[in-house]
């Protein structure tokens, strides 16, 4: 029933008018400015009836809700995720030592920003310390992108095997500035301990790594931290802080915080004695910001960057869709259900590889984390087909021997198959039943005042 769907799908993209391969659509990232891009809330998961039926064969793993941990506890808790996980099972071979010569280091660590990263600086950096300091960067989420959860997770992963002693700073004091959860610290750091739960059923080498809470941090070095900030923002100019948010939407409200939040980035990069940052996309205006003040200031030790990519919107136009779409992307709690319901609806025209969101989710998710992309075929459509690399893939795709509709099927059978450990964990962990069950309760009660303020006879009064 699932493969006549998306048989279905590649039909008519073939009546639509054909596109040019070297013709790319106007997308953007799914994530808006700072620092509100993680908590748009997705729309509550509704089943068309249309795609009830076409997906009625998926029963899907939902993740059942669950009670709170607390923050002091989370490293006690065993990592009982799938080894069958391929993240795991790259692990087994860095347990203690750090693989590889000086090269396959370089290499390693620059295949995370790609051409982001400036080579002298990190080639003298792995010549003079053989275990660099690296801090993640995390902004807790209600909802989990696949790019925080699965991305992330094997850019850290990377980093540990190249001998790097890799940090992960939560940034939860940031919920101060943060509306949509009333600015209340306790509320975010059980938003990151949910995040720590995913992470650790994704299969993150989270024994091999020290999780920092940025709130603990300032209020440690509240005298190097606060008197820094000010400086940042002293010498930097109001046109130059709204560069850092791109194009905004111009009914949404531009207050204070958002003037201040920048700096406050930048003075967090810069505060830490840090020699690599990983850093999402979305942060690299901030690292930008931070680089030009330490010219500024003539700061010689500028922390290194390794910008990972966040993937695309799966819609063609995400900035006409309301940002609660919850088409425009896949979260880590997606079921199959989920994922194959909104890969149908994905933007996948036949023969365009530039700017098409399913050869990037197959780029930068299943083949780092699978290996291969198996495609199953009819015998007269070319029969199966495993391909190994993304240049063989999108050869394929460019001359139409490729079609849509199978490579739709193929990304959302390997984005269950990414998933299910996943899902099991959560099923199966009771700690991560508890994590789960905090944030469902916090963010139900923002998703309900969010809709209450934008429309009152959405939500019932009772």
């Amino acid at each position: 029933m699932l493969a006549r769907a998306f048989a279905l799908v590649g039909k008519v993209w073939k009546r639509t008018p054909n596109m040019s391969a070297s013709t790319s659509p106007r997308r953007r990232s799914h994530l808006p400015p700072q620092p509100r891009h993680l908590y748009h809330t997705p729309a509550q998961r509704d089943i068309f009836s249309v795609e009830q039926q076409l997906l009625q064969s998926n029963s899907g793993g939902a993740l059942p809700r669950l009670d709170c941990i607390s923050k002091q506890n989370w490293s006690k808790q065993p990592n009982t995720g799938n080894m069958e996980n391929s993240a795991h099972a790259a692990l087994d071979s860095i347990r203690d030592t750090v693989e590889g010569s000086f090269d396959q280091r370089f290499a390693t660590l620059k295949s995370i920003g790609e051409d982001r990263v400036n080579d002298d600086e990190l080639e003298l950096l792995l010549k003079k310390k053989s275990a660099p300091i690296c801090y993640v960067w995390c902004d807790p989420s209600p909802w989990m992108h696949i790019s925080e959860g699965i991305i992330k997770t094997l850019c850290v992963n990377k980093m540990v095997r190249s001998g790097c002693k890799v940090k992960i700073i939560m940034t939860d004091w940031f919920a101060r500035i943060n509306h949509n959860i009333g600015g209340n610290l306790n509320k975010m750091q059980t938003i990151g301990l949910y995040n720590i739960e995913m992470w650790k059923a994704a299969g993150m080498a989270l024994d091999r790594v020290e999780l920092v809470w940025l709130s603990d941090e300032i209020n440690r070095h509240a005298d190097e931290y606060w008197p820094l900030a000010m400086d940042i923002s002293r010498k930097t100019t109001v046109h130059r802080i709204k560069r850092c948010y791109g194009r905004r939407d111009p009914f949404e409200e531009f207050t204070a915080a958002d003037i201040f939040y920048p700096s406050l980035q930048c003075a967090t990069i810069l505060f830490q004695k840090v020699d690599i940052w990983l850093l999402g996309m979305d942060q690299h205006e901030a690292n930008l910001l931070a680089r030009e003040y330490c010219k500024h200031i003539k700061r010689r030790n500028k922390p290194i960057a390794l910008s990972h990519n966040i993937l695309p919107n799966l819609l063609q136009y995400p900035e006409e869709e309301h940002r609660r779409n919850p088409l425009l992307a896949i979260y880590m709690e997606d079921n199959e259900v989920d994922i194959s319901r909104k890969i149908i609806h994905a933007f996948c025209p036949p023969k365009l590889v530039e700017g098409n969101p399913c050869l990037e989710y197959i780029k930068y998710i299943i083949l780092p984390w699978l290996g291969k992309f198996e495609v199953v075929r009819k015998k007269e459509d070319g029969g199966d087909k495993m391909f190994l690399s993304m240049e063989e893939l999108t050869t394929d795709y460019a001359s139409g021997a490729l079609q849509p509709g199978d490579v739709k099927l193929a990304l959302a059978n390997s984005l269950s198959k990414i998933l299910q450990p996943v899902h099991g964990h959560f099923k199966s962990n009771s700690e991560a039943k508890n994590a789960v069950e905090g944030v469902k309760i916090k963010r139900d009660r923002a998703f309900s005042a969010q809709l209450l303020c934008s429309n009152p006879l959405l939500v019932s009064p009772n």
